[in-house]
């Protein structure tokens, strides 16, 4: 099948206004960093139309004495720590984006739950583009 057609052209258009508006970067925490490295990802991005770059992907962790999966949070929360010093201007802000509520309750400001069926829209879009361009991280508050 053809991987593009995962993509709709409505949740396109609103990620890459995110971009166009606010110059974020990408860091995947979604399933797809397991099945695809960086490169493959921005190379699909390309072939879509999506102007964004993924920079990195967070690592999947999981609970030594069960193999759970950790959740999604912890593993955003130690790729800040272990990667926010290493970013060209440092970590100005960031947004989880998910349609699942698997983030810590540190990072609940920073979290846009959209609609698994809907995907990204115009208005998440605004919402995130105004958060990201008013709100600056307190560089104190970084792990």
């Amino acid at each position: 099948h053809n991987e593009q057609s995962h993509f709709d052209t409505k949740n396109v258009s609103a990620l890459n206004k995110i971009i166009s508006e606010t110059n974020a970067k990408v860091v995947l925490s979604s399933a797809w960093r397991l099945i695809k490295s960086v490169d493959e990802t921005n190379q699909l991005f390309k072939e879509i139309g999506i102007k964004a770059e993924v920079i990195s992907a967070t690592e999947s962790l999981h609970y030594k004495d069960t193999f759970k999966l950790a959740p999604r949070g912890l593993e955003i929360l130690k790729w800040i720590k272990d990667n926010h010093r290493t970013l060209k201007n440092g970590l100005e802000n960031y947004v989880i984006i998910d349609d699942e509520d698997d983030i810590l309750d540190i990072q609940e400001d920073h979290f846009l739950q959209v609609d698994d069926k809907v995907g990204l829209t115009e208005s998440n879009a605004d919402e995130i583009i105004d958060f990201l361009n008013n709100n600056i991280l307190d560089k104190s508050d970084l792990p």
